[in-house]
């Protein structure tokens, strides 16, 4: 029964010169489901690669827990480190001090606010690498030497979109302002020694790091620090980790996830909305199935009784134009998935989209998931599958005598 139901399934989609017009409908139907497929797959594709890409950049660019006090700051921050790593041996990987203060930076003709970050360079390495974000790479060495060795002006890596604003360049000064003197109309000068570059526009235009002490004595904080910063060894823990560490110490508690977390919640929104607008295309190339369908029901009402004087019983009947549904459920789904990928290896090596800043990266990024090629393609089978059910039962109703007896054979 299978061999025989899908030979006549295939043979109804075949280019006929009797059927021209069932042809043309037909493969107008399978083109509405490709393109409804590589919409949707596009789409998902980049929305997935986009949120992909910032929980990527974010914690290469941040902590995964931090732990502080702002702005009074925390004394002897070595008794602190040592108590977390003692009380979450298991999770915890690294803990280093940190400084964070916002003031203001001048360049040649400009100037800007800047987020001044002070870290210890080598313990900053155990909670989560900078090395990949910074160029050159050496500048934390240099950052770490002037921890011990302090000689002409304190050293900075500036963020990379910033060194623009600012007019800088490697080598070169930039002023801060410090925002615990009293006036405000002397600088100190800062010596360029990096670049900041994370691919995060709302970083890499704000921020600059220096070493803990040079930020401690720029900032007027003696020996205390801001608070902080805890690597974990596995990150999508850090929720229930800073819960447990709000419930047990006396400093404010934030994990990575919270830094941006209306960005992210907006973008699931964003997916759900643009997703049903998308699937309005394939419902428009689903309803075309069914009108396909329909009109081959009624263009084979002969040939439908013939088979059912010849035997053929009402499931196999039913079976050929609900393979005749699949079938093109399954053109259209592998047409899709083609332009889907090249659209989106296309998007991938031609950057020809540039974001603006409020999406905080600066390209269009587009992930391959292979999760959501089998999903659409999926999905799109059993709408056409669902498609043709209605028309596979007007066809287990014909008649054989009543359409023999009025058509000529």
């Amino acid at each position: 029964m299978k061999n025989f139901t899908s030979l006549v399934a295939r043979r109804y989609l075949k280019i006929s010169r009797r059927d021209l017009f069932f042809t043309w409908i037909s493969v107008l139907s399978i083109v509405g489901i490709a393109i409804g497929v590589a919409a949707m797959i596009v789409v998902l594709s980049v929305i997935n690669g986009f949120e992909e890409e910032l929980r990527q950049r974010f914690l290469a660019a941040n902590a995964h827990v931090l732990a502080y006090r702002f702005p009074s700051g925390i004394e002897n921050y070595a008794s602190w480190a040592n108590k977390i790593t003692r009380d979450f041996k298991d999770e915890v990987k690294g803990v280093s001090p940190f400084v964070h203060y916002e003031t203001m930076a001048r360049g040649d003709s400009s100037m800007h606010s800047i987020l001044m970050r002070g870290i210890h360079p080598r313990q900053r390495e155990k909670v989560q690498s900078l090395a990949g974000l910074i160029e050159p790479a050496q500048a934390l060495d240099l950052l770490q030497q002037e921890m011990t060795q302090p000689r002409g002006e304190p050293q900075i890596i500036i963020g990379k979109g910033l060194l623009r604003l600012l007019g800088g360049k490697i080598g070169g000064l930039v002023q801060l302002i410090s925002p615990h003197k009293k006036s405000f109309s002397q600088y100190k000068n800062f010596k360029v020694v990096g670049v900041y570059n994370s691919g995060l526009k709302h970083y890499d235009n704000r921020v600059g790091i220096v070493n803990l002490h040079t930020a401690q004595q720029f900032f007027g904080m003696g020996k205390r620090v801001t608070g902080v910063e805890i690597g974990l060894r596995t990150p999508s823990d850090s929720r229930l980790i800073a819960t447990r560490m709000r419930a047990t110490y006396a400093l404010s508690i934030k994990e990575w996830q919270s830094f941006n977390r209306p960005l992210f919640e907006a973008m699931k929104q964003e997916r759900a909305v643009i997703s049903v607008i998308v699937a309005l295309v394939a419902l428009v190339a689903i309803f075309n199935i069914f009108t396909t369908l329909f009109v081959s029901v009624s263009q084979k009402l002969r040939d439908i009784s013939i088979l059912k004087s010849l035997g053929a019983t009402n499931r196999q009947i039913n079976a050929i134009f609900l393979q005749q549904g699949c079938l093109i459920g399954l053109f259209g789904s592998f047409f899709g998935v083609v332009v889907a990928l090249l659209a989106s290896a296309f998007l991938r090596r031609y950057k020809i989209i540039d974001l603006p800043d409020i999406y905080l990266l600066a390209e269009l990024p587009v992930r391959f998931d292979l999760r959501v090629y089998a999903a659409v393609c999926g999905v799109s089978i059993l709408c056409c599958l669902i498609a043709g059910l209605y028309p596979a039962q007007i066809a287990t109703r014909t008649s054989p005598l009543e359409i023999l007896r009025n058509r000529d054979i």
